[in-house]
């Protein structure tokens, strides 16, 4: 989808740097969000607990984008989303998103923010190698659908170094445990009848830092170009627990204080004939202190792309294989560009949620609507 740009303003100053660039894009969606009944709420709609539910949803996202170049030529800049956050059940107020900060040289790129950590910046996931989007999420929201790996067990902001030599991808990166984590508790009033006082206690969160490499590597075979993706990450679960993708939210976690091992690996196509595809796999390894659920976690997904003319077309699957509870989930796809920057895109996902306390949970979201960009 094309996007044009739609303001540019340039700062000029005289000392310490040469210049700097602040540029403006934007997105905008409208049409319906959806899901059936028990729909547990793993993208912005929520759903209602009881039977499908169908909503107005209007979304937009400003992204502001600066940047500048020192007199030795180091490059830096900043870049931060403005987003509606409340939507599609409300008309919310304007939030800040996917901060960062960076700076770059020869040496590298440092970058500091809301950003993806080693392991995600340099793995493709499947919906990303097969170009799938919908204004509900469809692809990313359903159970087997793996995410962002282990960013954003702590306080999700991320210090990472990526290098790239040829066709190599390399990068590093960090998150720290700020020692901190914020639960609220309810009390009685004394002598109020109903009265309820809530409190926010700060209890002390021992988690060790965790860390991420990855490295991946952009090839040419028999006309097709593949990208491949290997890279490891270790985190320590705080307060509330840890799972991947989306199986916390369907019930699923390891205890405060589990060491977890992530192994992951993506491979990516385009046929360059209007056929993409994608396949990725991560083991999910704890150690857990009382010795709960101390097993393996395998993640497995695969998608496949079409496009031809102004239509594109994407399926995806993916699955936890766990010991306690299997957790699946596959989505659909389908987007046609009108041109100028406007499509018109459709997307249905389906979650299948197996064991122990969750078994014969089946869950759907659905969508349709506009996007445009500017």
């Amino acid at each position: 989808m094309k996007k044009v740009l739609f303001a540019t303003t340039a700062l000029v100053a005289s000392a310490g740097f040469a210049a700097a660039d602040i540029t403006f894009s934007g997105q905008a969606e409208m049409g319906i969000v959806g899901g059936g009944k028990d729909a547990p709420g793993v993208s912005s709609y929520k759903g209602n607990g009881d039977d499908s539910t169908t909503e107005f949803n209007n979304d937009f996202t400003l992204t502001v984008v600066g940047s500048g170049q020192t007199d030795s030529g180091l490059s830096f800049g900043i870049s931060v989303d403005f987003s509606t956050d409340a939507e599609p059940d409300a008309n919310g107020n304007v939030s800040l998103d996917n901060e960062a900060v960076f700076i770059s040289g020869d040496f590298g790129t440092l970058t500091l923010g809301e950003i993806d950590g080693a392991v995600d910046k340099q793995l493709t996931e499947v919906n990303n190698a097969i170009g799938q989007y919908s204004i509900g999420d469809d692809e990313t929201v359903h159970a087997g659908f793996q995410g962002s790996y282990g960013d954003g067990a702590y306080d999700n902001q991320i210090l990472r170094y990526d290098y790239a030599f040829g066709d190599f991808g390399f990068s590093a990166s960090m998150e720290l445990n700020d020692d901190k984590a914020t639960t609220t508790t309810a009390e009685p009033v004394p002598g109020v009848p109903g009265g309820i006082k809530f409190d926010e206690v700060h209890n002390k969160n021992n988690a060790d830092n965790g860390y991420a490499l990855a490295v991946s590597y952009k090839t040419e075979m028999g006309g097709a170009n593949l990208g491949f993706g290997l890279g490891y990450q270790y985190l320590e679960a705080g307060i509330g627990g840890w799972a991947p993708g989306n199986i916390k939210k369907f019930g699923v976690a390891w205890e405060q204080g589990t060491e977890v091992d992530i192994v992951a690996a993506t491979v990516s196509a385009d046929f360059n004939n209007g056929f993409t595809a994608g396949f990725e796999y991560s083991n999910y390894d704890p150690d857990v202190p009382s010795g709960k659920y101390d097993n393996d976690i395998d993640h497995y997904a695969v998608g496949l792309g079409y496009s031809v003319n102004a239509l594109s077309l994407g399926a995806s699957y993916g699955k936890f294989d766990t010991k306690g509870a299997d957790a699946d989930g596959w989505a659909l796809t389908a987007a046609y560009d009108l041109g100028g920057g406007a499509s018109v895109v459709a997307g249905y996902s389906d979650s299948d949620i197996n064991g122990a306390g969750v078994d014969n949970n089946d869950y759907e979201t659905y969508s349709l609507g506009v996007v445009m960009n500017f």
